[in-house]
């Protein structure tokens, strides 16, 4: 299966700005702002820490990263589950969440900011959202047909 670079570029790109946007408006929005900045529910630490954060590194970052993910999914597609492009992006942001999002939240956010297991839950739902996005653009863009085997 070959693709060219400028298309796994624009791809990731695309990917990354659409799910970060929905993320972005998402995660600013007042309704999960009161939720995971309540100081009844939140760590301390995470309330002092997280308003320091450099969102456009973090952002152009993420979307950066969306170009790797355009480039594993046409070097896994042949073992991606799903016979159409929309399955195989589901699975595809599935993988993404399983590997990156869920890493973060456990590692970073409950263990090192000391965030409560149930706001971790809370973050997770909200970014399978957008790795489903992420996924599902990913694979509408690079998903090629399986090519049919002949039986000799």
């Amino acid at each position: 299966m070959k693709h060219d670079g400028f298309k796994i570029t624009y791809s990731g790109l695309i990917a990354g700005f659409v799910s970060e946007g929905f993320l972005g408006g998402l995660f600013m929005s007042p309704p999960v702002q009161n939720i995971l900045y309540n100081p009844d529910w939140q760590s301390k630490i995470f309330l002092e820490l997280t308003p320091t954060r450099d969102i456009f590194s973090s952002v152009a970052g993420i979307v950066v990263l969306s170009i790797v993910h355009s480039w594993l999914f046409t070097v896994f597609q042949k073992s991606i589950p799903g016979k159409t492009w929309f399955k195989q992006g589901l699975y595809w942001g599935f993988t993404i969440w399983i590997m990156y999002w869920v890493f973060q939240e456990w590692f970073i956010y409950h263990t090192l900011l000391q965030e409560p297991i149930l706001l971790n839950l809370v973050e997770l739902s909200i970014l399978l959202i957008g790795s489903f996005i992420e996924g599902l653009i990913i694979s509408k863009f690079l998903y090629k047909k399986p090519e049919a085997v002949l039986n000799p």
